[in-house]
């Protein structure tokens, strides 16, 4: 839940946790005078899943490079070539094995 910072015509600064969908305070919990709702310098961001990290390139780049592979592999078969399409099948899923494990 967010954080919100209000002032207090008497106590001054005081910090409330809200749920976003939660009216303002009106009334200090305090000395229940009026409050005003501040906005905050503070903000604190959480960064989830991937695509935020330097690091995170490298696995796009890798599942580029298995799906180039996978198009190679039907394009033999759009050929009609049944074999190449196999063993071309066969090393794509090696590799993908491979990348798996890193």
């Amino acid at each position: 839940m967010p954080v919100y910072d209000y002032r207090c015509e008497k106590c001054g600064h005081f910090e409330a946790t809200q749920k976003i969908t939660e009216a303002p305070l009106v009334a200090c919990p305090q000395c229940d005078s009026p409050v005003q709702r501040l906005i905050s310098k503070n903000v604190g961001i959480v960064f989830k899943g991937s695509g935020f990290y330097k690091t995170d390139n490298s696995l796009k780049e890798k599942a580029r490079a298995l799906n180039q592979e996978r198009q190679v592999d039907n394009q033999a078969l759009l050929d009609g070539d049944v074999k190449g399409f196999v063993e071309q099948s066969e090393r794509t899923t090696k590799k993908v094995a491979e990348a798996q494990a890193d």
